[in-house]
C-alpha cells in the first residue's frame, strides 16, 4: 500500500538529469511534504515528464464515472489481468514516480501512528508505476493519471503492512521505461525492495491529515513541532 509520500525538489532534479528526461516547465516547482491521492504527482515517461492525477482513470471509462481516487495502487501480481489496468499494462505505458520518501502508518489502538521509509543511501526513492490517458468525449478534455504498483511487503514494513510499492533502482527504473520492454522481463522488475537497504523514521503525528503540508510533516516522534511551526510551544 502506498497512500501518501514527500518529494524534495532536488530529488527530483537530479533524478531527471541522472535518466536523461527534462522536467520541463512548472513539473515540478518546490518540495512537497505531503503528496496525497487526487492530487498531481510528478511523473517520469519514456520521452517526457508530466503531472499525473494520482488515482487511475482508465481510458475506458464513461463520462458519468467520476475520476477514481480509489486506483492509487495496484497489485503487481494480477495488473495484466484486471481491467482497470490492463490496457495500461499492455500499451507499455509504464511511468517513474520518484519520492524522498513515504510514509506508512501503525495501528496503535485507536491511534495511527506514522512513519517515514526511505532508502537508506539518500537516494530518491522511486516507484514503478502505470499511466492513461482518458478523453472527455463530449468536450474532448483529457486527463492524464496515473497508479503505484505494489508488492508483498519485506521485513521492515511487514509489521505495519503486507503491502509496500514496488521500489525500483536506477538501473532497473531505465529498463522499465524501455517501450521494447518485455512484459515478462517488466513482470521481473516487480519484487520487494530489500530491507537493510531502507530506513524507518517513526514521525509526530502531523503528518496524519492530508491538509498539513511543509517541513513540520517530518518532525520525528517526541520532537517539538515549534521550530518546524515557526513559532515555540
Amino acid at each position: 500500500m502506498c497512500s501518501r509520500f514527500t518529494l524534495n525538489l532536488s530529488d527530483a532534479i537530479n533524478l531527471s538529469k541522472r535518466l536523461g528526461i527534462a522536467l520541463g516547465t512548472g513539473v515540478p516547482t518546490q518540495t512537497r511534504y505531503n503528496i496525497a491521492p487526487s492530487t498531481g504527482v510528478t511523473a517520469l515517461r519514456f520521452s517526457n515528464a508530466a503531472t499525473l492525477h494520482w488515482g487511475l482513470i482508465p481510458s475506458w471509462s464513461h463520462r458519468d464515472r467520476p475520476p477514481s481516487t480509489l486506483l492509487i495502487n495496484a497489485r503487481s501480481e494480477t495488473v495484466a489481468q484486471k481491467p482497470s489496468f490492463r490496457s495500461a499494462w499492455n500499451k507499455r505505458q509504464r511511468c517513474l514516480i520518484p519520492t524522498s520518501g513515504f510514509y506508512e502508518w501503525e495501528k496503535d489502538g485507536r491511534a495511527r501512528l506514522p512513519w517515514l521509509f526511505a532508502r537508506r543511501d539518500e537516494q530518491p526513492t522511486v516507484f514503478a508505476g502505470l499511466w492513461d490517458r482518458w478523453t472527455d468525449p463530449i468536450d474532448d478534455s483529457v486527463i492524464e493519471s496515473c497508479t503505484v504498483l505494489t508488492t508483498t511487503a519485506n521485513a521492515l514494513l511487514g509489521r505495519i503492512h503486507d503491502r509496500m510499492p514496488v521500489i525500483l533502482d536506477e538501473n532497473d527504473a531505465q529498463i522499465w521505461l524501455d517501450p521494447d520492454l518485455d512484459l515478462r522481463a517488466a513482470t521481473q522488475l516487480m519484487r520487494p525492495f530489500a530491507a537493510n537497504r531502507m530506513t524507518e523514521t517513526p514521525l509526530d503525528t502531523f503528518v496524519n491529515s492530508s491538509r498539513h503540508e511543509g517541513p513540520a510533516c517530518l518532525t520525528p516522534r517526541g520532537q517539538t513541532l515549534g521550530a518546524q511551526l515557526g513559532f515555540d510551544l
